[in-house]
């Protein structure tokens, strides 16, 4: 059965306007990624104001987010979540008919 074609899940109003949000309430997104397995360089004295390591890690870890988060939006407007959830639903649908004939063979 073909899924409906639903409107645009990311209506780039109300996206301008998350990230407006988020940009106003001074939230640090890096914070929601993990700590990135490889060292960042911490070259301190090209540092202008005196800025730490902290910052560098920080912009790197945004960095880090902000690709994430692109790779998952061109995975939804793929299609490719919807796909899977299809496949898991027909295996789902398959088991519980396996689970069905195993249940009536055990009462014969």
């Amino acid at each position: 059965m073909p899924a409906k074609k639903k409107g645009n899940p990311l209506p780039l109003g109300d996206t301008l306007r998350d990230l407006a949000l988020l940009r106003a309430s001074d939230c640090n997104l890096s914070s929601a990624l993990p700590s990135p397995s490889k060292t960042v360089p911490s070259d301190t004295s090209s540092l202008a104001g005196g800025q730490s390591k902290d910052v560098n890690e920080s912009v790197e870890r945004s960095y880090e987010f902000v690709k994430e988060t692109r790779a998952a939006i061109r995975l939804l407007h793929r299609g490719e979540a919807d796909k899977q959830g299809g496949r898991l639903e027909e295996v789902r649908s398959r088991l519980e008919d396996v689970a069905k004939g195993l249940e009536t063979e055990e009462v014969r």
